[in-house]
């Protein structure tokens, strides 16, 4: 089996060495990732700039190819089959081990899960995972205990290509693990503005996250509050059937 990674965070994160040291017992592993944090940037792509990409053979890990390229985690999945894979298409695309939580309407800006939607718009089945815990320096092992339970079972799982996993995982040991839909939240920003010691503004957007489920909803935030964690299957399919058919009715 071939297996391409990547995520977010960077190839040095914590997150992404052991989801690689996980993925190596069921195949081949190719390491394409960002050469610095890309977190929230969604589906982004590069197309103003050149792309640049350096293979790293001091990486650690005997048997698997890394490859660092300065753009998105889009980037890296278009470069990596293309150039990388020299066009060998990944049997699956694996993103994370993210370090924060992807849940509800994260889903959308996720770097993290854009790399999985990418691998569900060429016809190739992905799984985004993320760790509830945003300190660079976390302790993973309870993720690692996770991904080395799921891994294998979702692998096994032949679930539409058009689909892409989801996995939560919450702070410290989990409890267990529910299949959810993704919640219904939304953020609410307070831009942190700062003055440099040259008299210029510059601003670092931030945000608390606002849950607009029902108390004890069966969604993702939900349960990764509880200390679960969560499997939520994600469709490439966006269209609101419902709209369209009362839209047909309307004098346009």
């Amino acid at each position: 089996m071939r297996i391409m990674i990547t995520n977010d965070d960077g190839y040095l994160s914590q997150g992404i060495r052991v989801l690689a040291e996980e993925a190596m017992k069921y195949g081949e592993v190719v390491i394409v990732a960002p050469a610095t944090g890309q977190s929230g940037k969604s589906h982004a792509i590069t197309v103003c700039e050149p792309l640049k990409h350096r293979k790293h053979d001091d990486y650690g890990l005997d048997g698997v190819e890394v490859w660092s390229v300065n753009g998105t985690p889009v980037d890296c999945i278009k470069l990596g089959i293309h150039q990388m894979m020299d066009g060998r298409r990944p049997d699956i695309i694996l993103s994370g081990i993210n370090h924060g939580g992807n849940f509800a309407s994260s889903v959308h800006y996720s770097g993290t899960l854009g790399a999985v939607r990418e691998a569900a718009l060429l016809g190739i089945r992905g799984i985004g995972f993320s760790y509830f815990d945003y300190n660079p320096q976390a302790d993973m092992s309870p993720a690692r205990e996770v991904v080395a339970r799921l891994l294998p079972r979702l692998i096994s799982f032949n679930w539409p290509a058009s689909t892409f996993m989801n996995v939560n995982m919450p702070m410290g040991k989990s409890k267990g693990l529910h299949v959810c839909p993704v919640g219904q939240g939304h953020w609410f920003e307070h831009p942190h503005q700062v003055t440099d010691p040259f008299g210029q503004s510059y601003t670092w957007l931030e945000g608390d996250y606002i849950d607009d489920e029902p108390a004890g909803s069966d969604s993702d935030y939900h349960w990764l509050l509880q200390g679960y964690t969560t499997i939520s299957p994600c469709k490439l399919d966006v269209s609101d059937y419902d709209v369209i058919s009362q839209l047909k009715n309307v004098d346009l």
